[in-house]
């Protein structure tokens, strides 16, 4: 892959376009770059008025979750941890205006270390409830289940040997 030009070569060839010494393509050829990088330089001299290179802070778009959306997430959900994330969610955006997707908002509650008590796919309470006529419930232990422990089946299988 190939490597930035130095600053003092842009600061040279922009100089030397200031004195009027050619065209983009006689500057190009005169300092050994492509004629489309000396436009390039043209473009952005006259764009940010500096003829040293623009540092680039990052690539990419910003993220939504600034610092002070961070701590309010914590302190929402340390005031109040039985929060879903959808409660979560519609609170961020009405108290900071920041709309997330449900998504995001997973997202920075796992990377934040939060941990909220409610959840919509805990497994349901082990105790049976009780039904209106008395009968056994279906979601009980089945009768096959409970015959495998049972010592009538291992002395039959026993007699079978």
């Amino acid at each position: 892959m190939g490597r930035a030009y130095s600053d003092d070569l842009r600061v040279r060839i922009l100089e030397a376009d200031e004195r009027g010494e050619g065209s983009c393509r006689v500057l190009a050829k005169r300092f050994g770059v492509s004629w489309e990088y000396v436009r390039k330089l043209r473009r952005q001299q006259a764009a940010t008025g500096q003829k040293a290179r623009v540092a680039q802070s990052r690539y990419g778009i910003r993220s939504k979750v600034t610092e002070p959306v961070k701590t309010h997430m914590l302190g929402l959900v340390k005031s109040q941890p039985d929060l879903t994330l959808a409660e979560l969610r519609e609170r961020i955006r009405s108290d900071k205006g920041v709309s997330m997707s449900w998504g995001l908002v997973h997202l920075w509650v796992r990377r934040l270390g939060l941990r909220l008590k409610k959840s919509r796919s805990t497994p349901s309470n082990e105790t049976p409830k009780p039904t209106v006529s008395g009968a056994p419930s279906s979601t009980s232990a089945s009768s096959r289940s409970i015959r495998k422990g049972s010592s009538s089946l291992t002395k039959a299988a026993s007699r079978l040997r």
